[in-house]
């Protein structure tokens, strides 16, 4: 077996690709498939199964797209309200793929329809994919589906997931997370891009809360912000996204056009370096740097997604930035 890890540097995302034989899994796909795709390729895999750990709240996933174009059924939670079309996944449940069994394990708490997915090779657990149930040094936060369920009881759930279930792995099972450092899912996730049971276990400060009330007051208590776009996100990957390589190129602009998008109430963002933005900008425009790390984060808080955006930038070359690191070769 092989985990292979993609990461969004501005998201802080992580997926996966398991591969075992000549079959794979795709756990978590971010929206730009093209990586995973030439790698399924490259390899002379078939993809067997796309997993979601949950209808993801901040950033719009790919799985539509990738089952689109490889064939591969989506596979989520029973719990997820999902409008695609998927298999449903019941806590307990078990799927071969190679040499490897993947058992479902239902992880409610960061939302209502979290799972989290149990690797076993050859009858021997060997990774665990937590989506955001656990993170390397932090827990996800339960707030962000309290339309449908109050945040209160997610934290109840998300106890009884971490410390009836997760905790009661091996302790030296390698945790594999959906976010590193920098994502609003969690507080104070670490950089380590994997961890095990028992260093969470010895560690994470969300699990040395033993007591459930006192568990559940800390995680409902000073929670960062929720961007707007949240909501947005997670509506969008219930019913998935229009395919990524369906957009047209991005096009220049003549003078004439841009102004006429600025006249009609466009966002103006400029993803210049500050410096450059400061010597001379257009009025009333928007400046995120996009070689700055955090740029996807802050345009979801303050750009418009109903609005037509039109972009400042230095160089015509399209920018590397938020393009997945594919090279990061994980193995339990």
């Amino acid at each position: 077996m092989h985990i292979e890890r993609y990461f969004v540097r501005g998201l802080a995302h992580a997926s996966y690709v398991v591969m075992s034989e000549n079959q794979a899994v795709v756990v978590d796909p971010e929206r730009n498939v093209d990586g995973y795709l030439a790698y399924l390729a490259d390899h002379g895999l078939e993809l067997r199964y796309i997993f979601l750990t949950h209808p993801h709240a901040d950033f719009v996933a790919g799985h539509a797209e990738l089952s689109a174009r490889s064939g591969a059924p989506i596979l989520v939670s029973e719990a997820a309200p999902a409008t695609f079309h998927h298999g449903n996944l019941k806590d307990g449940d078990r799927i071969a793929v190679g040499n490897v069994e993947i058992e479902v394990m239902a992880t409610p708490g960061h939302s209502p329809d979290s799972i989290s997915l149990c690797l076993f090779e050859f009858g021997v657990p060997v990774a665990l994919f937590s989506g955001d149930t656990l993170f390397a040094g932090d827990v996800g936060r339960p707030d962000l589906r309290e339309q449908e369920v109050d945040m209160r009881e997610l934290a109840s759930m998300l106890y009884e997931s971490l410390f009836h279930k997760l905790l009661r792995l091996p302790r030296e099972l390698k945790v594999y997370p959906a976010h590193g450092a920098g994502s609003l899912c969690g507080r104070q996730i670490s950089l380590d891009p994997f961890t095990t049971i028992g260093q969470e276990a010895e560690t994470n400060w969300a699990l040395q809360l033993t007591d459930r009330a006192c568990f559940v007051e800390a995680m409902i208590a000073n929670l960062p912000e929720r961007p707007l776009y949240f909501a947005r996100s997670v509506a969008i990957n219930l019913r998935g996204a229009a395919f990524f390589s369906d957009f047209p190129p991005v096009a220049h602009l003549r003078l004439t056009e841009f102004n006429a998008l600025k006249q009609k109430g466009a966002t103006i963002l400029d993803v210049r370096p500050g410096a450059l933005f400061g010597d001379g900008h257009v009025v009333g425009s928007l400046n995120i740097g996009i070689a700055d790390a955090s740029f996807a984060v802050w345009s979801g808080f303050f750009v418009n997604p109903d609005l037509p955006i039109a972009l400042v930038v230095e160089y015509e070359a399209a920018s590397s930035a938020g393009k997945p690191n594919k090279n990061h070769r994980l193995t339990p």
